[in-house]
């Protein structure tokens, strides 16, 4: 039998399965804790004060000798100085970070095809754990950099291979509505990253917290079995067999082993056409969805890590502003779930881009007394902008993988995914510009693409192209067939997704 028709025998969604979802899904919190880290961590006091001349403001003394923070909570600022002329570096960590991001998502994404799924997650896992612990031991910025990169690695990594090894034993029917849970939880862990943060104020004492607990991850060799879809693909059948009737006697199911045989892996017919990734702009219409998707992407990332970074700025309380920054990704999530099927991607892609944008752009233009005697305004704005453009990072997953040919999803979705992370890098160095700047860069590039957007064809219950001609031949008004995106192809989507973390990448 196909492998999904054997899920189906064993249980789509059964009490086993729920078990190691839940245990994985777990792991959402950590991620978030990681690609954040620094929204507190490197947050810079609300006092600074040069001893050498304290009536002066320190970034006008020349070559002060000593600052002296607030008491409020220390961070990697306070304890290298990262002020003044040296306050972009607090940035340029976070972008190191989000390169390591780039690469592990890479590099996990090869070594978990070639040594399996859980095998990586528990590496990953383990690496994230012992360079968190590094982070909390550094004695110097470039040691706490060059740490956080591999930190970044180890974090993108993981998190495209446990949302893999989470979504291979579910069932064809679950797969996508599981799969949507798991950004629900990176916005929960926001919010507790928050709350932690709150009552831990010395940030040496916060890494390690949010780091060590991950160890506990090298249970999941006794627990969660290795992907049984993966060990068929590398024409490990029996073992694959074994452990699918393992989880249908848990789920109690009455099987024999006859009742879960798989067939041999097909390879499938090669194909007449090797097609690279530059076929991915030869011709017109796919030359214009393809440059549309990678500006959208970069502008998703770029805003989501930037407004996310930049909440503890915002109103009188930095961990409320966090906080409520993370909570406002839910109900997006919830609303893209709802609707996207219902008023279709590109209606909701443009309309969560022009809705971040806007609010970002009024931003800007709030009058000073207004931003300065009521900090609700300007934090109410923020967070309407970070509902939007969480609705659109989601949307764009599934519309970009319905608007490729089959013959190049896999490379176009890599490119999109490339674009995004690269927008995670730059996203720290926007923060610091001031929020004016900041917003403005934000708003812009949300409401451009938001508008671009409208030039993309709806794809809701439109055939999947299979090739370019497909594409080149659609015609722009779409057509009454009534074929929807699979859950194969949501999962993907949902797959590349992760990989962001930005995400991950809720990779």
């Amino acid at each position: 039998m196909e492998f999904d028709e054997v899920l189906k025998v064993i249980g789509e969604f059964g009490s086993t399965q729920k078990l190691h979802f839940t245990l994985l899904l777990l792991l959402q919190p950590f991620f978030a804790y990681h690609m954040l880290l620094l929204a507190f961590v490197g947050k810079e006091p609300y006092s600074i004060i040069c001893k050498d001349s304290p009536g002066v403001h320190p970034c006008k003394v020349d070559d002060c000798k000593e600052y002296e923070y607030g008491p409020e909570f220390t961070s990697i600022v306070t304890e290298w100085d990262l002020v003044c002329g040296e306050s972009y570096k607090a940035g340029m960590s976070q972008s190191i970070f989000m390169a390591g991001v780039l690469v592990g998502a890479s590099v996990f994404g090869i070594l978990a095809d070639m040594y399996g799924r859980r095998t990586m997650t528990v590496i990953g896992c383990v690496f994230m754990a012992l360079f968190g612990l590094m982070c909390a031991f550094t004695q110097s910025f470039v040691q706490f950099s060059a740490v956080r990169f591999f930190s970044g690695i180890s974090t993108g990594g993981t998190i495209l291979v446990s949302f893999v090894l989470a979504t291979e034993t579910l069932g064809p029917s679950v797969r996508a509505p599981a799969a949507s849970a798991m950004p629900i939880l990176f916005g929960l862990g926001i919010v507790l990253y928050a709350i932690l943060a709150y009552f831990i104020r010395d940030w040496r004492w916060l890494t390690a917290i949010v780091s060590f607990p991950l160890f506990a991850c090298l249970g999941f060799n006794w627990i969660i079995p290795e992907s049984p879809r993966w060990l068929s693909s590398k024409g490990r059948i029996s073992e694959a067999e074994d452990i699918l009737y393992y989880i249908g006697h848990r789920n109690g199911k009455p099987l024999t082993k006859a009742q879960v045989s798989l067939s041999s892996p097909n390879k499938g017919a090669k194909q007449d056409r090797q097609y690279q990734v530059m076929d991915c702009f030869r011709t017109p219409e796919l030359r214009k969805r393809m440059l549309i998707n990678i500006l959208t992407w970069f502008t998703c990332s770029m805003v989501y890590y930037g407004l996310t970074m930049n909440a503890s700025n915002l109103g009188d309380n930095m961990y409320i502003s966090v906080a409520l920054s993370g909570l406002v990704e839910i109900p997006a999530y919830i609303a893209c779930i709802v609707y996207v099927n219902r008023a279709g991607r590109k209606r909701m892609l443009c309309a969560s881009l022009l809705l971040g944008g806007a609010a970002c752009l009024i931003f800007t233009v709030l009058p000073k007394e207004i931003e300065e005697n009521n900090a609700t305004v300007g934090t109410s704005l923020a967070l309407i902008g970070k509902m939007g453009i969480s609705a659109a990072f989601c949307i764009i997953y599934i519309y970009c993988a319905e608007l490729l040919p089959t013959v190049l999803r896999n490379s176009g979705m890599g490119v999109c995914s490339m674009a995004a992370r690269f927008g995670g890098i730059v996203a720290p160095e926007i923060v610091p510009m001031g929020d004016f700047l900041a917003y403005l860069i934000f708003g812009s590039f949300a409401f451009v693409s938001g508008i671009l957007s409208t030039r993309l064809p709806e794809t809701l219950n439109q055939p999947l192209p299979d090739s370019i001609e497909d594409v080149e031949n659609a015609p722009s008004g779409g057509n009454n067939a009534k074929v929807t995106l699979d859950d194969e192809n949501v999962v993907q989507a949902m797959e590349e997704k992760l990989t962001m973390l930005d995400a991950e990448e809720k990779t």
